[in-house]
C-alpha cells in the first residue's frame, strides 16, 4: 500500500522536527555552565562551638567528589555546632560549665595514579572529657567511572589476604615497640590484629611515576591501641600485594613507596 504524498511531507517533518530539538536539546547541555566549585575551606566559631573543614589544592581535580565531600562535611558541622548549643545549654542549667565543644576534619590527597585517587580525613572531635577524640575517613575514587569505589575492589575476587594482614600485625608490633622503646607484641596491649579489607586503606606515591607503591592502612587510637599510643599509618609495600591486586587496577602499581614523613612520637 502506497502512502500518501502529504502524509510522507507531515512523517518528515515531524522526524526533521525531532532532529532539531534533539540537537538544541544537545546544545543546551554543551552550553550549560560547569558545576560551581566548592570552596577549599569551611569554618564557624561559636560561644558553643568552633568547627572547621579543610581540603587540599588537589582536589579541585575532581569537582563531583570535592562537591559532594564538601556539602556532606558542611552538614555534619552545622548539625554538630546545633548539638553543642543545645547540649551546653542543659549542662548550664544543671549547674555545670562546660567548655566549647570542637570538630575538624582535614582531607589529604597522599597519591593517585592512572584510574585511581585517594583521599582520606584526620577527624578531631571534643565535647568534654580527658582528652579529644579522633577517627579516620577514606575514600577511593575511580577516576575512570567517576566515582567512588568500596575499598574491598581494589582486590581481586577471592583474594587470600591472610599473608598481608600478617605483614600489617608484624608492622604495627614493630612501630608499637619503637615507640615504647621495648619489644610489645599485639596480644600482649589487648587488641587483636586488624584485618587489611576491614581498615580505612589510604594508597601511597610509588617512586615510579604516577603508580601506587603501597596501601596504607589507617588506624585511630584505641583502634589498634592504648590511646596513650596514638594514631598508626601502617604501609602494606606493593610488593607484598603482588597478585592481590584486582585486575582493573593491578597496572596501578608499581615500583617502591616514597619515603614516609619523618615520626616525631
Amino acid at each position: 500500500m502506497r502512502m500518501r504524498p502529504h502524509l510522507l511531507i507531515t512523517v518528515a517533518f515531524c522526524a526533521l522536527t525531532l532532529a532539531s530539538c534533539s540537537r538544541k536539546d544537545e546544545a543546551r547541555k554543551d552550553d550549560a555552565p560547569p558545576v560551581a566549585a566548592a570552596p577549599l575551606e569551611f569554618a564557624q566559631t561559636t560561644p558553643d562551638a568552633e568547627v572547621k573543614l579543610t581540603f587540599p589544592e588537589a582536589i579541585k581535580a575532581f569537582p563531583d567528589l570535592h562537591n559532594r565531600l564538601y556539602a556532606e562535611g558542611q552538614s555534619e558541622l552545622k548539625a554538630f555546632g546545633d548539638q553543642a548549643a543545645k547540649d551546653r545549654k542543659e549542662l548550664s542549667a544543671a549547674g555545670s560549665e562546660p567548655p566549647p565543644y570542637f570538630r575538624s576534619i582535614t582531607w589529604t590527597l597522599p597519591a593517585q595514579s592512572e584510574h585511581l585517587a585517594s583521599l582520606y580525613a584526620e577527624q578531631s572531635e571534643f565535647t568534654g572529657g580527658a582528652h579529644p577524640n579522633a577517627n579516620y575517613q577514606s575514600v577511593l575514587w575511580d577516576k575512570t567511572a567517576k566515582q567512588a569505589i568500596d575499598a574491598r575492589l581494589l582486590f581481586a575476587p577471592n583474594a587470600d589476604l591472610a599473608a598481608a594482614d600478617a605483614f600489617l600485625c608484624r608492622q604495627i608490633e614493630a612501630e608499637r615497640s619503637r615507640r615504647n622503646q621495648t619489644p610489645t607484641t599485639q596480644t600482649a596491649t589487648g587488641f587483636t590484629c586488624p584485618k587489611l579489607i576491614d581498615s580505612h586503606l589510604a594508597l601511597v606515591a610509588s617512586t615510579s611515576s604516577g603508580k601506587i607503591g603501597a596501601i596504607e592502612a589507617l588506624f585511630a587510637p584505641y583502634e589498634v591501641g592504648p590511646y596513650a599510643e596514638g594514631a598508626y599509618q601502617i604501609r602494606v609495600p606493593q610488593a607484598v600485594l603482588r597478585g592481590l591486586i584486582s585486575p582493573a587496577y593491578a597496572a596501578d602499581f608499581s615500583g617502591e613507596p616514597v619515603p614516609a614523613p619523618v615520626a616525631t612520637q
